[in-house]
């Protein structure tokens, strides 16, 4: 198994995400970690332990905050990534706090995708119609 996908196993499980959280939270090698979740961040955003783990990395280095949200931004499957429980949260709250290009972008790439807001999660990103307005 490649480190990189090892590393991501490993933060699905409870335990160990609060370990990567710790890491994170006191800045124990956040260019290693970054770099191990590169190319990652969307099926992390998919799985109920490791969003958090997204979720910190974009709170605690907003240097890499556009970055991360490029990397959801270009997946292909992000229509999933919008319906599912914590990948929708994910992007609701990278519309909280992306700002320029990025989050414009970010908007366009949501409103593509306007029939979706009879989906139970998409729904909520579509209700916060302030968030997309910012």
């Amino acid at each position: 198994m490649n480190k990189n996908l090892s590393l991501c196993v490993n933060i699905w499980n409870l335990c160990r995400n609060y370990v990567v959280q710790y890491l994170i939270e006191n800045n124990v090698s956040a260019a290693k970690l970054l770099m191990q979740f590169r190319m990652h961040y969307a099926e992390l955003a998919t799985q109920k332990f490791s969003s958090h783990v997204v979720e910190k990395c974009r709170r605690k280095y907003p240097e890499s905050r556009a970055e991360i949200v490029r990397e959801l931004l270009s997946v292909q499957n992000f229509e999933h990534l919008l319906q599912d429980p914590f990948g929708n949260y994910v992007v609701q709250t990278a519309l909280s706090v992306t700002k320029g290009p990025v989050r414009s972008t970010l908007v366009e790439k949501v409103y593509r995708y306007g029939k979706l807001n009879s989906s139970p999660y998409c729904r909520k990103i579509f209700s916060k119609s302030s968030i997309l307005k910012k």
